[in-house]
């Protein structure tokens, strides 16, 4: 007897039902504080963000494009559209590779989502507690689609956030515009179907950061799109031929999607950021700094082997070649490099003049980064392990094991480190006392009335 068909799960409609009905009591108050610390992480990056060349000219694109609206930029006083804001200020949040980033998913939902949210609640004047529904929601659906993408999309050469962040910036925008459940679930595939992002910018290009910044951008087009009556693919997600997952390689059933949609948070597993550099990274800069404090120096280094998963490998095991900041900031070697000459991988170690550093360079040829089979068996949970052996010139091993990075869920910063990074980065712009009341907004945010005062905050430079 041939087999049963499966049952159509309908996954686009699933998830549209969910984001039109999500409420903010509705979330556990664990991930909305998780969430809210996300926020404030993700607007300090925005605001370093959009001081660099990329996040300058795609600030003066969105200007140029709008000609005046009703959505602000971070750390400019210019107004423009949502759909404009979201594409400048989603580039700016991913702009220095120190935004938050969910491990099994491969996403970096505060850029393609916070800009989003954060451009129509300022054009529809919502509330502090509408905002933060909306950053759930789009937060939940972004890495839910990202986990069921799959390593078969990311090593395929696809940026997830350019990919799967379309539907979450659609899901943020559509809870916003408090759009219907079929017009939400119409968002979602208006959204899908712009879904774009090629990891071949990871070697040298700006492209990389405008990724998150255009996925923003094409949730909210979709959304405003939806709400004026524009039709997307009802089952764009789980379709067989010519969906998202059957046509860019997704891993896992569609279905997947929707276990536990509600009762279990992946937005909970959100790590943020210690080092500047690609996630992949973050564990050879903590094995190198653990090795540097056993004694492991530039000058007594014979030569290092850095074992890494297949993902790992992909991300940042190629050979480094001096050119631009991205580039150096997603590669292994690079890391491990400046890692160990200076004990850190954050901003000054990314300046345009550190990346051809003759020492730097000089520590490259003695580096190996290689791929280890064993810790593709792990999944997820050992997708950025490393076995790091360095042998010294007097023949003495050292070696370490680092399973999760330093930011990970497993191995969290802590509240304090969290505001210290945000006032180190937003100190370029903003005054302390700014930040301090930035700090407080955002701590108490979902009694605002609404986002004027944290708009302000982020905007209009001010003399000091």
């Amino acid at each position: 007897m041939d087999a049963a068909p499966k049952p159509v799960v309908e996954v686009t409609i699933g998830l549209g039902n969910w984001v039109c009905a999500l409420e903010l009591s509705r979330v556990p108050p664990d991930v909305v504080g998780h969430l809210k610390m996300c926020l404030l992480d993700s607007l300090g990056c925005g605001l370093f963000g959009a001081a660099q060349r990329w996040g300058v000219i795609a600030g003066d694109v969105a200007v140029a494009f709008s000609n005046g609206g009703v959505s602000s930029l971070f750390a400019r006083p210019e107004k423009v559209s949502p759909a404009d804001a979201a594409l400048a200020n989603g580039t700016a949040i991913h702009g220095f590779e120190v935004d938050d980033a969910h491990l099994a998913s491969s996403l970096h939902p505060g850029a393609v989502t916070l800009p989003a949210g954060l451009a129509i609640a300022e054009a529809r004047t919502a509330s502090g507690e509408e905002f933060l529904a909306a950053l759930a929601a789009g937060y939940e659906v972004g890495i839910r689609v990202g986990i069921c993408a799959g390593l078969s999309h990311s090593t395929s050469g696809y940026h997830v956030t350019g990919t799967a962040g379309t539907l979450g910036a659609a899901a943020a925008a559509a809870r916003l515009l408090r759009l219907p459940a079929d017009q939400a679930a119409h968002a979602l595939g208006i959204g899908a179907t712009q879904a774009a992002g090629l990891y071949a910018a990871r070697t040298g290009a700006m492209t990389k950061r405008f990724h998150a910044g255009r996925a923003s951008q094409s949730g909210v087009i979709a959304a405003y799109l939806a709400e004026r009556g524009f039709t997307g693919s009802l089952d764009v997600l789980e379709a067989p031929f010519g969906g998202f997952m059957s046509t860019l390689r997704g891993q896992w059933e569609p279905g997947t999607i929707l276990e536990g949609l509600g009762n279990r948070w992946e937005t909970a597993c959100v790590g943020l950021k210690a080092y500047a550099a690609c996630a992949s990274a973050h564990t050879i800069i903590d094995g190198v700094r653990a090795m540097r404090d056993n004694g492991l120096t530039p000058a007594n280094l014979e030569r290092m082997t850095i074992r890494m998963s297949k993902k790992g490998q992909l991300n940042v095991g190629w050979p480094y070649r001096p050119g631009d900041v991205v580039s150096a900031q997603m590669n292994g070697y690079y890391a491990a490099a400046v890692a160990l000459i200076d004990g850190d991988a954050f901003i000054d170690q990314y300046k345009e003049g550190r990346l051809v550093d003759p020492g730097i360079l000089a520590l490259l040829p003695r580096i190996e980064i290689i791929h280890d089979p064993d810790l593709d068996r792990g999944g997820a949970a050992t997708r950025h392990a490393v076995r790091i052996r360095a042998v010294l010139k007097d023949a003495a091993n050292l070696s370490a094991y680092i399973e999760q990075r330093r930011g990970s869920v497993e191995r969290p910063l802590s509240a304090t480190e969290i505001t210290q990074k945000f006032r180190r980065l937003a100190g370029t712009s903003r005054s302390e006392a700014e930040i301090d009341e930035l700090i407080e907004t955002v701590s108490r945010l979902e009694t605002q009335p609404d986002l004027l005062r944290l708009v302000q905050l982020v905007t209009t430079l001010r003399d000091r």
